[in-house]
């Protein structure tokens, strides 16, 4: 293989390192205001069918924003202590469509009930607070990052690799 010649890519292995970051049981989430300074946050996720969903408090600045603009990124992102190197972190950012789920949406109590199974009693707590607001995230694109010289452009809501990002 000459030295400027990349390997052939493990698809198999890209696809397991992807779905190994949908497991996660949070996200970060980076909202913007046009002529404002972002705001970053954190929320437990669960995935249901192709989307994601997130049960955040309006007195939280970054739901307030993703209510506002209806769209906003997101990254999932390997523990540190996990990581090979903390350099090259496996990492999934992505930009997705915000939908509110009304309360008196179907499947709104099913959510409810698939968080409370994904992360305890706390969701029993929380769910009849006014403030809390079921959204969902429909992902559109994104990079899959699973090392150095190992980036991949994502698309959809099932997160398809569609490319594999090279320096010109």
């Amino acid at each position: 293989m000459d030295k400027n010649e990349m390997p052939a890519l493990d698809h198999a292995g890209i696809k397991r390192d992807r779905d190994r970051l949908l497991n996660c049981k949070s996200l970060i989430v980076t909202t913007s205001l046009a002529d404002k300074i972002p705001e970053i946050g954190t929320a437990p996720f669960i995935r249901h069918y192709n989307y994601l969903y997130i049960y955040s408090s309006h007195l939280s600045k970054h739901t307030r924003v993703l209510l506002e603009t209806k769209k906003a990124q997101f990254m999932l992102c390997q523990d540190e202590s996990d990581a090979q190197n903390i350099w090259a972190r496996h990492r999934l950012k992505f930009t997705a469509h915000i939908v509110e789920i009304a309360r008196d949406d179907a499947s709104f109590p099913l959510l409810c009930d698939k968080f409370e199974a994904a992360f305890g009693s706390t969701m029993g707590l929380i769910r009849d607070f006014a403030d809390f607001h079921m959204l969902r995230l429909e992902p559109f694109s994104g990079v899959l990052v699973l090392g150095f010289a190992k980036a991949f452009e994502v698309q959809g809501a099932n997160f398809e690799i569609v490319s594999h990002l090279r320096s010109a």
